[in-house]
């Protein structure tokens, strides 16, 4: 409850998890996280997670008092950020800045996080829930949150601001959907109240004998999405009917640098190789966002970086800064869409190495194939599914096999046709048990085949090859001399 999570992996080390609201630390957030990652953590490493907060490694039980001291000095905290209970809320990462939101998350996300922690004191009300809870709140058509358990979409009623409410989004080993609409409406003022009501009918009715069964979306199959509603109603009061929030349009790539609805403000999507960063990373982030912008830092569920509030004068300083020569504002189609969870070098369930295996097997195809646009490939190094496998166009998750010379070695099943937008899809599995020196050859062979990638040209195969005339004139030469 506390954050603090036991690995066998490493053993006597701990893996401490943040709550970070909407995923926006200011630079001096930042650089707390940063020396406490140097102080503490002898690997100096941390993870960016696909719920928008960040993830330190290696910290030993002893310096956790003297850790959570520093975080709660910096204005952040870590209670209930594991086990059953409500995880980190998370919002549009453009909030308050997006030329083309409909309401700013950032209150409703704060609000939400309040409450669920009791002002971070911790809520017993939310503590010993059947399963984890996933919260969301999004501001704009095109922010895809419908893996969540409870998503909130803004729609306005007769001039008034509310949420249109989405339940049921689950990602686990045993199912993978997307959330359903309650067609319920609520006013913007009472997200926190319908929160509790829901969470709470879970909460008292939910599977507990079976864990695999336990997530919130079993249990509203197991009465019906209608008979669900009447108990909510039964406790919030008559609900109005959902107006038509919907999730329209491909989500929007945050890479290279675009224009706030702010004048002459700019923002920059910054890409981080599958979430991973060191204390020296976050300190440089720090000092960017404070150099150029706001000293805002924005992350995203995708594991990348966003600086925000850069002025138009100082656009052409901050593109020759050293930092985009290590995080890219423009990488490579399948790396900028790469998404891993922290696979077996940390986590005891993880079956396979995703990160590492990920970051390289995208750089390598990256290399050798073009493929028109950003493509979404996530890996998972078990079917617990922290990295979202069956969203991804390509989804690859971890699993164990025998290699032809009948040795167990990592392996993954491969889903494909996942999609995020409108009329969203989750992957189907395409291929079981493929072990990892194959994933690569068998990735090519689907991107070709599936998505519109083609080999890049090499020298050997250009049309006109130099070498042919280089040899003709040299057998001319001593054909020719005296």
């Amino acid at each position: 409850w506390y954050g603090m999570f036991w690995r066998p992996k490493t053993p006597g080390q701990f893996m401490l998890r943040l709550r970070i609201p909407n995923g926006i630390l200011s630079s001096h957030q930042a650089q707390v996280i940063a020396s406490i990652i140097a102080r503490y953590d002898e690997n100096g490493t941390c993870d960016i997670t696909t719920r928008q907060n960040i993830q330190l490694r290696g910290i030993l039980i002893s310096d956790l008092p003297e850790i959570l001291k520093r975080l709660k000095e910096a204005d952040l905290d870590t209670i209930q950020s594991g086990f059953d209970n409500p995880r980190n809320v998370t919002g549009n990462p453009l909030a308050g800045i997006d030329p083309h939101e409909i309401i700013d998350t950032r209150p409703y996300t704060k609000a939400l996080n309040k409450y669920l922690t009791n002002n971070g004191k911790g809520n017993n009300e939310f503590s010993n829930l059947p399963r984890k809870w996933n919260t969301a709140v999004a501001g704009a058509h095109d922010n895809f949150l419908l893996h969540n358990d409870i998503v909130f979409h803004p729609v306005e009623v007769n001039g008034v601001m509310g949420f249109g409410i989405w339940v049921g989004g689950i990602l686990s080993s045993v199912m993978n959907s997307y959330a359903i609409p309650l067609d319920a409406w609520v006013r913007a003022e009472e997200i926190c109240q319908i929160t509790g009501v829901i969470c709470s009918i879970w909460r008292d009715h939910g599977e507990r004998n079976i864990r695999t069964k336990g997530r919130f979306r079993f249990y509203i199959d197991s009465i019906g999405l209608e008979k669900f509603r009447e108990k909510v109603e039964e406790q919030f009061g008559p609900l109005s009917h959902d107006p038509g929030s919907i999730f329209n349009g491909q989500p929007r790539s945050h890479y290279g640098i675009h224009q706030q609805k702010q004048s002459n403000l700019y923002y920059a999507g910054l890409h981080i190789p599958v979430g991973r960063l060191t204390a020296e990373d976050l300190q440089d982030f720090a000092k960017a966002a404070e150099k150029y912008g706001s000293g805002e830092i924005r992350l995203t569920e995708d594991q990348n970086v966003i600086l925000v509030d850069i002025p138009s004068h100082q656009l052409e300083a901050f593109k020759s800064d050293q930092l985009l020569s290590r995080f890219s504002i423009n990488p490579g189609s399948i790396t900028s869409g790469t998404v891993a969870c922290t696979g077996n070098t940390y986590c005891s369930f993880a079956l396979t190495n995703t990160k590492d295996q990920a970051q390289k097997i995208a750089n390598q195809l990256d290399k050798e194939l073009e493929i028109p646009k950003e493509l979404k490939i996530h890996w998972t190094g078990c079917p617990n599914s922290c990295g979202q496998a069956y969203m991804g166009a390509i989804g690859l998750t971890g699993t164990k096999a025998k290699s032809k010379e009948g040795k167990v070695v990592e392996a993954y099943n491969l889903s494909l046709g996942g999609y995020q937008g409108k009329n969203a899809k989750i992957g189907k599995l395409y291929k079981k048990s493929i072990p990892k020196n194959e994933i690569k050859n068998v990735l090519e062979e689907i991107l070709i085949k599936h998505f519109g990638a083609k080999k890049r040209k090499t020298k050997a195969s250009l049309k006109t090859p130099i070498y042919p005339f280089i040899h003709w004139f040299i057998n001319l030469a001593k054909n020719n001399s005296p």
